[in-house]
């Protein structure tokens, strides 16, 4: 008969993180609280996902063009104007 070591214990730590998840995959389980979006820096600059029509996207493609820009700086040209004059919506300036 051969010697055999004595089989060990899970640590408690991993049988109450096991248990966690057990729990808090119930369907009744308490929603958890939402992370903070996850931001892409790029310098001092945060990349954004846009969405744009595409006939309003060529005419921003033909102004940087024509100014030499690209369409970012194009976009962020606007924002900014509209930052600093305001902006109309119906007739209604905001």
């Amino acid at each position: 008969m051969a010697i055999t070591k004595k089989p060990t214990k899970p640590a408690q730590d991993a049988t109450a993180a096991a248990a966690d998840a057990f729990i808090s995959g119930a369907p009744d389980a308490a929603a958890a609280t939402p992370e903070a979006p996850r931001r892409v820096r790029k310098g001092r600059k945060v990349q954004i996902t846009l969405t744009i029509a595409e006939p309003l996207l060529d005419r921003v493609d033909e102004l940087a063009g024509q100014i030499g820009q690209s369409r970012a700086a194009v976009i962020n040209l606007a924002v900014m104007q509209m930052l600093q004059s305001g902006l109309r919506i119906e007739g209604e300036e905001r």
